[in-house]
């Protein structure tokens, strides 16, 4: 995509690509993207020229590339559509909200450790029902976890520890045409989307001019 952009993940990125070219259901894909993302996870280096560059204000990452989270980069776009990679950098006791994905996914850190927490609804019948928890998973360097799309994959990622930690996540195709993840509420049980702030902009924006119209 740019001279910045280290030849190691250009490498994975193409093994990725063919291999997912071949496979036809996600669990298939999960196995293989654990396969050489574990790997990839162990080069602390690569990743560490990755943030230098973020530091040096170079074209890649484009850090300016909207995302749902501040806290994410995004490393690669599959033309194809396929996938993403992606990095997040998590402050010490940062926490996402919990949600769920338009896509399977497989991520694991580089430094520090994440916290997983697992959910699903609370009656399965019911959309609107709250959210349960059914786990929880602590996964070191090296080390990965996989979720599934949509409802199949609510769970909350974080950092318990006192360091900034590095995850790399690798996100599949979409499932639907949605824009947005799903935020649940453990308290209320209400869930909400969560647009990206683009989107979320442009929305409101059209709020407001046909307000100014109904005016």
């Amino acid at each position: 995509m740019t001279e910045d952009k280290p030849q190691e993940l250009v490498d994975f990125c193409r093994e990725c690509s063919e291999g997912l070219s071949t496979l036809n259901d996600n669990m298939s894909r999960i196995s293989f993207v654990t396969s050489i993302l574990e790997p990839l996870l162990g080069k602390r280096q690569l990743f560490g020229n990755i943030l230098e560059n973020v530091i040096k204000g170079r074209s890649y990452p484009d850090i300016r590339y909207p995302t749902m989270f501040d806290n994410e980069l995004i490393l690669y776009l599959d033309p194809a559509g396929q996938f993403s990679l992606r990095m997040f950098l998590w402050p010490p006791g940062g926490f996402d909200a919990i949600h769920d994905h338009n896509s399977w996914g497989v991520i694991g850190p580089v430094t520090g450790r994440l916290k997983v927490r697992d959910f699903k609804h609370s009656d399965r019948s019911s959309h609107s029902a709250g959210i349960v928890e059914t786990g929880i998973r602590i996964i070191h360097p090296g080390m990965s976890y996989w979720v599934l799309p949509l409802e199949e994959g609510i769970h909350q990622t974080g950092n318990p520890t006192e360091e900034t930690a590095i995850q790399i996540s690798v996100y599949g195709k979409k499932q639907t045409d949605r824009s947005y993840v799903n935020i649940y509420n453990e308290d209320s049980g209400r869930t909400y989307p969560l647009y990206s702030p683009p989107l979320r902009k442009r929305m409101l924006a059209e709020e407001a001019l046909s307000s100014m119209d109904e005016a």
